[in-house]
């Protein structure tokens, strides 16, 4: 997290302090209670044990992010001024930015946004937390990682040049037919149709060991052009 120009996270008391930090972060701009705070921070903890641990945790956060930051009493806010920077939300906002614009076929807008989101969620959140809240953020950012890997190869797709982008996301979501078909069509687009017609082989053969079922209407009607 930047915050008045400064990379806050390593002068954070510890692990729990920047876990504590994100935990806020990802509930923005919404307060969060205290019981949420030491079920996400302290699960295995006594109630009362935890309540006097997050009491000193915030107090040393406050110390380094400032009492304005960190508000509340028996609910917890962060609030930050409007040119911090949270990697979460940023890539959220961009990847809803590249969706927009590739939606509009806005192709020079939507790959720089679906790059940044791209860029973003390719590090692992929070890689020492083992909290059920950490893992299901890092499913939700995997999902966008997703998205933003399609919208980036789609806009390179319309600009030139799609390759790398499915081959990262059949590499991500190898059962996703979406990486296999963008890059079906990247490979027609240079000439290459024996590529193209070795990738729907191996994405049938992915889906019929994983799933016992065929591929979808819209990668069979790409095979039946590239066939034509």
């Amino acid at each position: 997290m930047v915050l008045n120009g400064r990379t806050v996270d390593a002068a954070l008391p510890g692990r729990r302090g920047r876990l504590l930090v994100a935990l806020l972060a990802v509930h923005r701009p919404y307060p969060v209670q205290r019981d949420t705070l030491i079920d996400g921070l302290w699960s295995s903890a006594g109630p009362d044990a935890g309540a006097a641990a997050l009491t000193v945790l915030l107090s040393r956060c406050r110390s380094v992010l400032g009492r304005d930051t960190l508000v509340g009493r028996s609910s917890i806010a962060l609030r930050l001024p409007p040119d911090a920077q949270i990697d979460v939300e940023r890539a959220l906002a961009a990847v809803h930015d590249a969706e927009s614009a590739a939606a509009q076929h806005q192709w020079t807008r939507a790959w720089p946004a679906a790059l940044t989101a791209a860029f973003i969620t390719r590090r692992r959140f929070l890689p020492e937390a083992d909290a059920p809240w950490a893992e299901e953020w890092r499913h939700r950012l995997t999902l966008v990682q997703q998205r933003a890997l399609t919208y980036y190869a789609e806009a390179c797709l319309a600009l030139g040049g799609a390759e790398r982008a499915s081959r990262q996301l059949i590499e991500l979501a190898p059962i996703n037919e979406t990486g296999y078909r963008l890059l079906m069509r990247a490979q027609a687009d240079q000439g290459d149709i024996a590529a193209a017609l070795f990738t729907y082989e191996r994405l049938r053969s992915v889906l019929r060991e994983e799933l016992g079922v065929a591929p979808g209407p819209l990668i069979q009607q790409l095979l039946s052009q590239l066939l034509s």
